[in-house]
């Protein structure tokens, strides 16, 4: 009995083992699973690990080889690793200094190695207006404004002596115009009034000598244009088809009254005068220095002829010196020649040129415009001056509806007259009011501006890459002619007696002049070169250390993810190999 029962409790027991089998597999497997997870998460940290210590330790960046080494210290370590991250803040913050200071202020302006000599450059345009607007003999402004503006005699003016009267005061101080004035005009009609009215070349000039070669008549040299100030003369100033795009303005009147002085262009602001010109072309260029070789005028004026209300008591000549390529505007800059007084015109030229090097620079960044970056829409020729007076055409017209007779504009453009002076001034003050602010704020937002305030955001009229201007130190004294014919024992011819002369002598102060230069103050290889020093300085950084850093980043770590891979393959070719006889031994012990 003994026997029979402990032989079936073993039996049972036996059969007890043999019914919890597939449980005890099914919890081995689920072990196994996390033992296996836990041990790939140890092997990606693990192949990181060494991953970064087999960088450290190759690396040739100063430092880092101590971080990995095994045998060194945790306190060494931390040691290692807080330099070389304080050496990497600290060249970084110096790099960025040495971007911004790249990325702000390219360009540095410097003096040429070589002086220039100013036969190089043409003689400056000479421009020269006449401050009485009418003559007195013809049309007296004076008496006019004074029965303009009286209610009982104003009705007795005819319609032409009111229309001559609000075209002169369109040329005379601006709180003369009468604000009960037509505010727009024909521009053809009032510029032809004002031609009739103002002295003609005959008139204005006695003399004139170029290079001191005396010419038989001034209109050899000077000749007649249009500008704010009326109708003036001009000396040296380009041919309105080279100067304007005539395509575009209006067809009332021409600006410049002659276009056969540049039939062929030698010369360009940006290039220069063509190789193999001769001395004698157009524009002129200058031959030497002092009196000799510079531009000599006499002018006069009839004392019965002068009006003192137009222009106040000042009476005499503005002159303008300029960029033959400019037009001229002698309400804004001038220096005068008064009558009985000979003036003495030093000319030092100033003139700037840019490198090629900054031309893949934004405009912004180099301050400056070269000629295929800008266009105007009535100048061929981009200057700052142009630009402005461009600009200020848009900006009026947008504000009053018409434009001043001496600003280029298109020919759907209305002219301006005497009741809207007032609107003319406003609107040049606003314009260059708007224009600080934009540079002030920095912020353009043209969405929410009327239209002349977005004329004038768009203006952002920068100089010329490639720029000329004139200085004129001037001297002057008494010029007393009827002096020298009393020398010369001669009478007084009995017209000259109410005649008065100005004389004007404009040259070339020296033979040469220093021209000054935009150049990139950091090229993009000595920004290169600035940082990879600062790299070195800091942490031995180099060429090869960013090769390095490349190869590690995919060639390296490709090649030990692909050996891997193959290693991961071999180990489960050798499990499933394994694995198929597990699951027949098993079966095998347990039926058994």
């Amino acid at each position: 009995m003994k026997y029979s029962r402990l032989h079936i409790e073993k039996s049972l027991c036996r059969s007890e083992s043999h019914a919890n089998v597939p449980v005890d597999l099914e919890n081995d497997k689920d072990q196994h699973v996390a033992t296996e997870n836990v041990k790939i998460k140890r092997g990606k940290i693990s192949l990181i690990k060494k991953y970064l210590v087999d960088y450290t330790a190759n690396s040739n960046l100063h430092g880092l080889k101590y971080i990995g080494e095994k045998e060194r210290t945790s306190v060494e370590k931390i040691f290692w690793l807080f330099m070389f991250t304080c050496c990497v803040v600290l060249c970084a913050g110096l790099i960025r200094k040495v971007w911004i200071k790249w990325n702000e202020t390219p360009v540095i302006v410097s003096f040429a190695e070589n002086s220039t000599p100013v036969w190089q450059i043409p003689y400056p345009a000479v421009t020269v207006c006449f401050e009485t607007k009418a003559q007195k003999t013809k049309f007296s402004f004076t008496e006019y404004y004074h029965l303009y503006n009286n209610e009982s005699t104003y009705q007795n003016l005819t319609e032409e002596e009111r229309i001559l009267f609000e075209d002169v005061s369109l040329v005379c101080d601006d709180h003369l115009a009468p604000a009960n004035g037509r505010k727009i005009s024909l521009g053809n009609v009032t510029v032809e009034n004002l031609k009739e009215l103002s002295p003609n070349i005959s008139e204005f000039f006695f003399g004139c000598k170029w290079k001191d070669i005396p010419k038989d008549n001034c209109s050899d040299l000077f000749l007649p244009i249009i500008t704010e100030e009326g109708l003036c003369y001009t000396f040296n100033t380009m041919g309105a088809e080279e100067l304007f795009r005539v395509e575009n303005l209006n067809t009332d009147y021409n600006y410049l009254e002659y276009s056969n002085r540049t039939e062929d262009q030698t010369w360009s602001l940006e290039t220069g005068y063509l190789p193999n010109t001769p001395l004698e072309t157009y524009p002129h260029r200058g031959s030497g220095y002092g009196a000799k070789a510079g531009l000599t005028f006499l002018l006069k004026a009839k004392t019965n002829e002068l009006d003192y209300l137009c222009k106040g008591p000042v009476q005499g000549f503005k002159i303008l010196l300029h960029n033959p390529a400019e037009l001229p505007r002698l309400s804004q800059q001038y220096f005068r020649s008064p009558l009985s007084q000979e003036v003495v015109v030093a000319v030092k030229p100033k003139m700037m040129t840019t490198s090629e090097g900054l031309k893949p620079y934004d405009p912004t960044r180099r301050q400056c415009y070269f000629p295929s970056e800008r266009y105007l829409r009535y100048f061929k020729v981009y200057t700052q001056a142009n630009c402005e007076m461009e600009c200020l055409t848009n900006f009026t017209y947008a504000r009053c509806e018409c434009v001043h007779f001496g600003m280029p504009h298109g020919p759907n453009m209305a002219v301006c007259n005497a009741g809207s002076v007032a609107c003319i001034k406003k609107a040049q003050m606003e314009l260059v009011t708007a224009d600080i602010e934009n540079r002030i704020t920095n912020e353009v937002h043209n969405d929410t501006l009327d239209e002349a305030r977005r004329v004038a955001a768009e203006c952002r009229c920068l100089p010329a890459c490639t720029s000329i201007e004139y200085e004129a130190e001037t001297s002057q004294a008494d010029y007393d002619w009827k002096a020298i014919y009393g020398a010369y024992n001669l009478p007084i011819p009995e017209e000259d007696n109410d005649v008065l002369y100005a004389r004007v002598m404009i040259f070339f102060k020296e033979a040469q002049f220093i021209t000054s230069r935009r150049s990139e103050l950091y090229g993009q290889t000595d920004f290169l070169a600035n940082c990879g020093g600062l790299l070195g300085l800091f942490m031995g950084f180099s060429i090869l250390s960013l090769a390095e850093i490349i190869y590690f980043l995919s060639l390296r770590l490709f090649c030990l993810l692909w050996q891997r891979r193959q290693n991961k393959k071999r180990n489960l070719e050798k499990s499933n190999k394994y694995g198929n006889q597990g699951p027949d031994k098993i079966k095998q012990l347990y039926s058994d």
